[in-house]
C-alpha cells in the first residue's frame, strides 16, 4: 500500500514538474534573453502656444534603446522665439518701460516605447519628468562693444516642475535615420511669485517634428 501511494506521489509530482516547464517556456516576458541593444539622438522642433501666442522650441532627447523598442534617456527643449511678457510684467519689472519677453526652457529623464519598430511606419509613445525654469528677459542694443545684441534678466527665474507625454507616427527612412511627427502636453507648475504670469501660461499642447539618427 505504502509503495502505491509513493509510486503515484511521484507520477504527480513528475507531471507537475514537466507542466511547470512547459508553462515557464511559453511565457513571454518584457526583455528576451539575449538582449540587444542600440540607441539614438533626435532633434525636435515643437509648436505650442505660450500666453496665448504660437511659439516655437526647440531641443532634443535621445538615450538606450533596449530590443529595439525600449528607450531610456533624458531631454531638454528651451522657447526660442519671442514671446511678449504681460503689461503687468512690464510695469513691475521693467525700470525704462521697454518691452520684456520670456525666457523658458526645460529637461528632465525620459521613457519612450516603440510599437512594432520594423514596420515602416509605427507609432511610439513617451514621456518626460523633470524641471525648468522661467524669468524675464530684454534685448538691449549696445554700440559701443562690435554693435552686439546683450540681454538682461528682470524678475526672479522661477524653478518649474515639467511633466510631457507625447504620442507620434514614426517613418523609418533607413536603418539608422527616423522622422518622426506627433503631439504632446507640456503640464507646468511652480509659477509662484512671478508678476503677470501663471502655470496656465506655460502649460499646453504641442506638435512637434523630430529627426532621430542612431542604432534601432
Amino acid at each position: 500500500m505504502m509503495r502505491r501511494i509513493l509510486r503515484t506521489a511521484f507520477v504527480l509530482a513528475t507531471l507537475s514538474f514537466i507542466t511547470v516547464t512547459a508553462s515557464a517556456q511559453e511565457q513571454e516576458t518584457l526583455f528576451a534573453s539575449p538582449i540587444e541593444h542600440g540607441g539614438f539622438g533626435a532633434a525636435v522642433a515643437k509648436m505650442t502656444p505660450i500666453r496665448g501666442e504660437m511659439a516655437l522650441m526647440v531641443g532634443g532627447y535621445g538615450g538606450w534603446l533596449i530590443n529595439h523598442q525600449l528607450m531610456l534617456g533624458g531631454g531638454g527643449y528651451g522657447l526660442v522665439t519671442n514671446v511678449r511678457a504681460s503689461s503687468a510684467a512690464e510695469a513691475a519689472y521693467s525700470p525704462y518701460n521697454e518691452p520684456l519677453y520670456l525666457e523658458f526652457g526645460y529637461g528632465g529623464a525620459m521613457i519612450e516605447y516603440i510599437i512594432t519598430p520594423s514596420k515602416l511606419v509605427h507609432i511610439n509613445v513617451n514621456a518626460l519628468i523633470g524641471a525648468g525654469g522661467v524669468t524675464y528677459r530684454d534685448n538691449w542694443f549696445d554700440g559701443m562693444f562690435d554693435d552686439n545684441y546683450h540681454t538682461r534678466h528682470y524678475g526672479r527665474t522661477e524653478a518649474l516642475f515639467v511633466a510631457e507625454p507625447s504620442v507620434s507616427v514614426e517613418l523609418n527612412v533607413t536603418e539608422w535615420f527616423r522622422v518622426t511627427a506627433g503631439a504632446s502636453y507640456r503640464y507646468v507648475s511652480g509659477v509662484d511669485e512671478l508678476q503677470g504670469l501663471e502655470n496656465k501660461d506655460l502649460s499646453g499642447p504641442s506638435g512637434q517634428l523630430a529627426l532621430k539618427f542612431g542604432a534601432f
